[in-house]
């Protein structure tokens, strides 16, 4: 019979996308990924939007894994990684920290309420399209709208409409899921320009549904939208609250508040919840 584990987990938000953290360095798991999937469950366990497990890096204060509750795992998530900067602030008292990914490194400090994430410049595409490309935007026409296609880490399909609440974002999923074009799947964001402001809904892959907020959302959302705009900072309205996007220098940042909700344990037996 496996052996009984007790992990701890602390829950988070940060504009209203929620997480599991668990730190790997204190309570390691056999399979995140396949944790994720059970922790994440809404109503039969914690509920979160991600998992975000933490290991020992070689090449920063933390390595921070984004298990999506379908078992797969992000490159990246804007939202998280400030969650996991507040957990660092609130535990071992730093006020800036550097956080692996899958996507790079990157600098979190925290600055008053809010966490600053610099995430420099927007990435290449690479294998988020088929075929692959070395192109940092891409411009593409699916279901009869206008996409442009960048990557702050996590692969976005931006798109601007007249009115977000009258968006049927269900039906999001046939362009998420198309992956003849997007092998991975694809976040879908759905912009309106509101006077000098933007308002973003998306859609996530690994979640397969709209979240309340997403970071390299509104960091992709706001990428395009300034170009439209002229504007080198951009107050991004979503569902679940507002973040800021700063532009300078060909460095992107994005800021917002992050919030410890509650912390509780969990039994696990195999890897599984009890």
């Amino acid at each position: 019979m496996s052996e009984k584990t007790t992990i701890q987990f602390d829950k988070y938000e940060a504009a209203g996308n929620d997480f599991v953290v668990v730190d790997g360095r204190k309570f390691p798991l056999e399979d995140p990924l396949n944790f994720a999937k059970e922790v994440c469950k809404r109503r039969f366990s914690v509920g979160a939007d991600d998992l975000l497990y933490l290991e020992s890096s070689e090449v920063a204060d933390v390595k921070m894994r984004v298990c999506e509750p379908d078992g797969s795992e992000a490159s990246m998530c804007g939202n998280g990684i400030r969650c996991v900067a507040a957990y660092l602030y609130k535990n071992e008292g730093k006020n800036q920290v550097k956080i692996e990914t899958l996507a790079g490194i990157y600098t979190v400090s925290k600055e008053g309420s809010l966490y600053k994430v610099k995430f420099g410049s927007m990435h290449s595409i690479g294998e988020f399209v088929n075929p692959p490309t070395g192109k940092k935007i891409l411009k593409l026409k699916l279901k009869g709208m206008d996409f442009t296609i960048v990557s702050p880490g996590e692969p976005h399909a931006v798109t601007i409409v007249d009115d977000v609440n009258k968006v049927q974002i269900a039906r999001s999923i046939e362009i998420a899921k198309n992956l003849k074009v997007f092998p991975h799947g694809i976040n879908v964001d759905y912009v309106q320009i509101c006077g000098d402001h933007i308002c973003v809904r998306t859609f996530e892959r690994g979640v397969w549904g709209e979240t309340l907020a997403c970071g390299t959302g509104a960091v992709s959302s706001a990428f395009v939208a300034k170009e439209l705009m002229g504007r080198s900072s951009l107050l991004v309205r979503m569902k679940g609250g507002d973040l800021i996007v700063e532009f300078k220098d060909n460095e992107i940042f994005l800021l917002g508040k992050a919030r410890l909700v509650y912390n509780g344990k969990l039994d696990t037996i195999g890897g599984g919840i009890r």
